[in-house]
């Protein structure tokens, strides 16, 4: 017969770095807000490449907030089954 070996506790730790992941992804996301709105008079093509240039990055730093998000909860199921197993006496 063979058991699981996890840990709910690891599981919920990699949630809780998940979700501080995302608040520093939505930081830097804001940061580069700042950083394109206060370049609103550099108004020549270097300008304008410069903030279509930090609005990819933007959209690149803020993509996997979504799928980071949604890992969450899903992470917090698994670890309540594995308390649920692991109370289990066999």
């Amino acid at each position: 017969m063979s058991t699981v070996k996890a840990d709910p506790g690891i599981i919920r730790k990699i949630k809780a770095d998940l979700n501080i992941m995302v608040k520093e992804l939505q930081q830097s996301g804001n940061k580069i807000r700042v950083a394109i709105s206060q370049s609103t008079d550099w108004t020549d093509a270097n300008g304008e490449q410069y903030r279509e240039l930090m609005r990819k990055i933007g959209r690149l730093i803020e993509s996997p907030i979504e799928t980071l998000q949604t890992a969450q909860p899903k992470l917090e199921k698994l670890a309540q089954s594995l308390d649920q197993y692991n109370s289990v006496k066999f």
